[in-house]
């Protein structure tokens, strides 16, 4: 459904009631991998987001286009996708839909200007943020992919606890793991082709948001 405001250009997809199951194809070049434990304990997806109708919002300050035929919608110019809490930006996105009600989106920025990733955890005032020259989001499979110096960071009550970076980052929210690809000078000081990770024990955290509050 495409509507239109003022100097906006606002998209709603609905997903469908029932989505297929697709197959989780393995990933063979890992770095390091965080299943339902460390990092990954700590950035559960909002459950509630994946039931929401995903919109898709422009300036309308450059064109945009829907190819009915292949299912494809171009959009151009400071884009944002909500789904949720889910909040994806770039400059440039491609929304697909290969099965009805099914969504994947191609959010794209530059080294200079990343694409930007947000997202309630299932935990009080917890959220995950990213960044990535390029971000793939895919509904079915309840997959994120960042891409191209990729950072990743997780937020304890406004207060960084953990974040890491790779040249590849992919998120699964069905089965709550991250996994981490090298490849690429990612952070300053860093080598090439590794991924680098921070973990900030819970006490540290808890101990700079109270820190933060007194000030």
């Amino acid at each position: 459904m495409i509507g239109l405001e003022p100097h906006r250009m606002v998209c709603k997809f609905h997903a469908a009631t029932q989505p297929t199951m697709l197959h989780r194809i393995p990933l063979l070049t890992l770095v390091a991998a965080l299943p339902l434990m460390g990092m990954s304990s700590a950035v559960q997806a909002e459950r509630a987001d994946r039931t929401k109708p995903m919109v898709v919002e422009s300036d309308g300050k450059q064109a945009a286009s829907v190819d009915l035929a292949r299912k494809l919608t171009l959009i151009n110019g400071n884009v944002v996708i909500s789904q949720g809490t889910l909040e994806i930006k770039a400059d440039r996105v491609e929304v697909r839909e290969p099965e009805a009600g099914v969504f994947t989106a191609l959010a794209v920025g530059s080294a200079a200007q990343p694409a930007t990733f947000r997202q309630k955890r299932d935990r009080v005032n917890e959220y995950l943020e990213a960044q990535a020259e390029r971000i793939e989001y895919d509904g079915a499979l309840e997959k994120v992919r960042f891409v191209g110096a990729a950072r990743l960071r997780v937020l304890r009550a406004g207060v960084v606890s953990d974040e890491a970076s790779a040249a590849v980052i992919v998120y699964d929210q069905r089965v709550d793991t991250i996994v981490f690809e090298g490849g690429g000078l990612v952070t300053p000081g860093a080598v090439p082709g590794k991924a680098r990770l921070v973990f900030v024990p819970r006490a540290a955290a808890s101990g700079a948001s109270a820190a933060e509050a007194g000030q």
